[in-house]
């Protein structure tokens, strides 16, 4: 095969990712997990006590989608009050590797964010931050999920991904009870 073939092969199976329904995973973004929840994360606001977050994936060109390791040894949650929670304040947990596994196969199965214009009035900016251990590493891989509102999956420089109801499922073992539904 002459290596214009071979430029040629490469490009077509960039071209058959991006069709797809899933799209193109991009590398994954990897943070530092915390040791405890951030104190500022979450904060009273304005005489109706208002609970606001800062959490969340900034939004900036998109690199593929939001991907995570398929072998992590942990996972840390950082969860963020919606804006009626009581009480006002971030909580941490974590998981083990059978449930950050099952977890990082749910993010990556899930389908690709379609484009267009959406609006999201049950919103409330309830949300977590999960961070994928690895084996050696003090970085992990991390992905940013929404649950309220158009509920979904993305990192910084990721495209996102829909929020699945298996997904949902399986981060309930590590959710804490302010974040349950009732």
């Amino acid at each position: 095969m002459h290596r214009w073939q071979r430029a040629v092969a490469a490009a077509s199976a960039v071209a058959l990712a991006a069709c797809s329904p899933f799209g193109g995973s991009g590398a994954p973004v990897r943070g530092t997990p915390p040791s405890a929840a951030p104190s500022a994360s979450a904060r009273a606001s304005g005489t109706g006590h208002v609970c606001v977050g800062s959490h969340g994936s900034r939004r900036v060109p998109s690199h593929g989608l939001v991907s995570v390791g398929s072998r992590p040894t942990g996972v840390v949650a950082v969860w963020f009050p919606g804006m009626n929670q009581r009480p006002c304040r971030a909580a941490l947990t974590r998981g083990n590797a059978v449930l950050a596994r099952r977890l990082a196969k749910d993010i990556r199965a899930a389908p690709k964010w379609p484009s267009g214009t959406f609006n999201c009035p049950s919103d409330d900016g309830a949300g977590a931050r999960l961070y994928f251990q690895r084996s050696g590493s003090t970085l992990a891989d991390l992905a940013d999920v929404q649950l309220s509102g158009c509920r979904g999956v993305d990192a910084p420089g990721r495209s996102a991904r829909w929020m699945t109801e298996r997904l949902l499922h399986d981060l309930s073992p590590i959710e804490p009870a302010p974040w349950r539904p009732r």
